[in-house]
């Protein structure tokens, strides 16, 4: 079966100078996502954090390289098709993580990496605000594929805005309900943002259905909750919370199979 998603406006061909602005966000959420994952206390050393908690950074750092992942793949399509929905996610964990920055420093708790965040922040939120802008008039594929990927859509969603709005709007709730330490509230927050991009995400690609669109961001998806599968066995090997990670471990264990079924099956029904 031929994908129907076939545009030929040479509008929706990315522009050198579009793709080299978006490299700028994919390095970065690269570099932070794998020092989150790989050397977290290092990370909080250097920023000046405790440290506790080393999940959170595990599943912040998860979150976070899952976009790098997926947007530099993406790119190589040079199309605005492939990259959109990554691009909404992106602009959204930005909101997200401007939101964190605001509450750091109006509450007289901002720590110098606080301040370096938010300059990159605004910067990468003006980059994919002005590409939205740019491309909203652009066409969109048809609806292509199957119905059972869109109610696992809506679960993945769902999953994604919990994790995403409790840690950033009520990081001491979290704390209190999985037995946490709470003090690096900063990392919580964004933690929560990143994970709010993908479910923003996923409700674009509810409206959408359509392959081309829906790849990358599943991609994206895969990456986030198969790394975060593998921190929360980690986690659980090491004492860590065990009712969080063993929430975190089933829940990513579940929409990464469904994720790897998506793509093998290109979005479509089993034959």
């Amino acid at each position: 079966m031929e994908q129907t998603y076939q545009l030929d406006r040479k509008s929706e061909l990315l522009s050198r100078a579009e793709v080299w602005l978006l490299l700028l966000p994919v390095a970065a959420s690269a570099f932070v996502g794998l020092f989150q994952l790989l050397l977290p206390g290092l990370l909080a050393k250097l920023t000046g954090y405790s440290g506790n908690d080393v999940i959170a950074y595990w599943l912040s750092g998860a979150a976070t390289f899952g976009y790098a992942g997926a947007l530099s793949l993406a790119l190589r399509q040079q199309r605005w098709s492939a990259i959109r929905l990554i691009v909404i996610a992106f602009f959204t964990f930005g909101i997200g993580s401007l939101y964190a920055c605001a509450v750091d420093i109006i509450g007289g708790a901002a720590k110098p990496v606080v301040y370096a965040v938010l300059a990159l922040t605004l910067l990468f939120v003006a980059i994919t605000g002005t590409l939205l802008y740019w491309h909203r008039t652009e066409s969109k594929g048809r609806p292509d594929t199957a119905r059972w990927l869109a109610a696992f859509l809506v679960i993945a969603t769902i999953l994604a805005a919990t994790f995403g709005l409790l840690p950033l709007l009520f990081p001491g709730l979290g704390t209190t309900l999985f037995h946490l330490k709470g003090t690096d509230v900063f990392i919580f927050r964004q933690a929560g943002a990143a994970s709010l991009g993908y479910a923003v995400m996923g409700v674009f690609e509810l409206r959408s259905r359509n392959w081309q669109e829906l790849r990358w961001p599943l991609v994206m998806g895969g990456t986030f909750n198969a790394l975060s599968f593998l921190v929360s066995v980690v986690s659980l090997a090491t004492g860590g919370p065990l009712l969080l990670s063993l929430l975190v471990m089933l829940a990513t264990f579940g929409v990464t199979v469904a994720i790897i079924a998506a793509l093998r099956r290109q979005g479509r029904q089993s034959k």
